[in-house]
């Protein structure tokens, strides 16, 4: 039950802190970092796909109902919650067994869990960029904005995972 509750609060916190914060900050046309994907990431690695992909996409349509957007945020999270098993089977090696329900720094080897966190951020902003612009004419723009936006995402993204898990969930 507490668990439930800390996802809930996972996900009212990724979201707030994507409208309120990040989304606000103005860096220029290239930083913007799409941290509410680590709702995602967070996910219990023993949930069944199918609540996978439905958590995700209801992320998405708070996203975009909160920002205005057109179902670019479904699409993204959708598509990434939709890839996570293959985004965990390939960058942890392995086949992830009950034991292993959280993407743990004592779980996963530090290694293991960046890469993990750095392929759910770069496919769910590969996605969201490119939906965007539905255009392979402005690619070069794309992929910096991918370049900065990702690197920014992944920093805070890493340090979310490493909080949650390791201060609230092992308590």
């Amino acid at each position: 039950m507490f668990k439930n509750i800390s996802y809930a609060g996972v996900f009212v916190t990724a979201v707030l802190l994507q409208i309120f914060l990040l989304d606000n900050i103005s860096l220029g046309v290239y930083f913007h970092p799409l941290v509410y994907s680590v709702f995602i990431i967070l996910l219990p690695l023993d949930t069944r796909p199918v609540w996978v992909v439905l958590s995700s996409a209801l992320l998405g349509v708070v996203m975009d109902v909160m920002t205005g957007t057109d179902g670019l945020n479904v699409i993204a999270a959708t598509a990434a919650g939709f890839f996570r098993p293959m985004v965990i089977g390939a960058t942890c090696g392995r086949t992830v067994g009950p034991d292993d329900a959280l993407p743990a720094l004592y779980r996963l080897t530090a290694k293991n869990l960046a890469w993990y966190i750095g392929a759910m951020v770069v496919l769910h902003s590969a996605i969201f960029f490119f939906m965007e612009t539905l255009s392979l004419r402005h690619l070069p723009h794309v992929l910096l904005r991918l370049a900065v936006s990702g690197t920014a995402a992944f920093v805070l993204a890493w340090y979310f995972v490493r909080l949650f898990v390791e201060k609230i969930l092992n308590k």
